[in-house]
């Protein structure tokens, strides 16, 4: 019922006629954008021929931000058909198809030729019921001593949420999980804590500061969503009263 916009590519086509690229944050699903995406960055400590695993890789902003960032390769899965086509498709706009993959796919069921010596995850667990399981399908994906970076939703306590939001329309396919409650299912996944930071003060200022005139005037992400203007809304709103937290977690897959 959620992600199931088709046709993404097309749209985003439209969007951007008259327009000579992109703008930053068109393929940023998760708050805080591609300014997010750098607060991951130092975290995954990447050396010379490392590969990066982006689970739920959306419409590939974070995964061309690494790219264009480190220039390393970066690999990323997504159960949604019509965002890979988007995401391969913005990339190759970008230019860099030689730096970024991408690959309709479970990470329960993706076989990639060898393993990643880093990962990352931004707001994709919130639609995972079973989270240690899932995070030990990433781990399994992973060299002993990988990094793993993740930026997620938490709810610190159990309040109804105004549907819909980015990752639910109804809640039906919703399953957040208190900070304490997810950082344990990661640990649990065979994953030690390099840090794990309450990131919801950051999130408050960069919701603040980009919706500060507004609604944005251009081409954004809402206008790929189905209800997008609604679900950001409500996501804004959730966050700025406390309903909603954003953890930032850097870990290492044990050996």
């Amino acid at each position: 019922m959620t992600y199931e916009e088709t046709a993404v590519d097309q749209t985003i086509d439209r969007l951007l006629t008259g327009h000579d690229r992109a703008p930053d944050d068109l393929d940023q699903f998760h708050v805080g954008g591609a300014d997010a995406v750098d607060l991951l960055i130092p975290g995954l400590a990447l050396a010379d021929g490392d590969r990066v695993l982006d689970v739920g890789s959306g419409f590939g902003g974070p995964a061309r931000r690494i790219a264009t960032r480190t220039g390393h390769h970066v690999v990323g899965i997504d159960l949604a058909s019509a965002y890979v086509d988007a995401a391969r498709a913005l990339t190759a706009k970008a230019g860099l198809s030689d730096l970024v993959h991408f690959h309709h796919d479970d990470i329960a069921s993706f076989d990639p030729d060898e393993p990643f010596q880093a990962a990352i995850t931004m707001h994709v667990q919130m639609n995972v019921a079973d989270k240690p399981a899932w995070f030990r399908r990433i781990a399994d994906h992973l060299t002993p001593g990988a990094r793993l970076a993740v930026w997620e939703v938490c709810q610190p306590h159990r309040v109804d949420l105004p549907w819909p939001m980015p990752w639910s329309l109804d809640g039906t396919d919703s399953f957040l999980a208190t900070p304490g409650d997810l950082h344990a299912d990661i640990e649990s996944a065979g994953f030690a804590t390099a840090t794990w930071t309450n990131e919801t003060p950051w999130a408050q200022d960069w919701i603040a500061e980009t919706f500060a005139g507004g609604p944005p005037t251009g081409p954004s992400l809402p206008m790929l969503l189905d209800d997008g203007y609604t679900r950001v809304i409500n996501f804004a709103a959730a966050l700025t009263d406390g309903t909603l937290e954003i953890w930032r977690g850097h870990f290492t897959r044990a050996a």
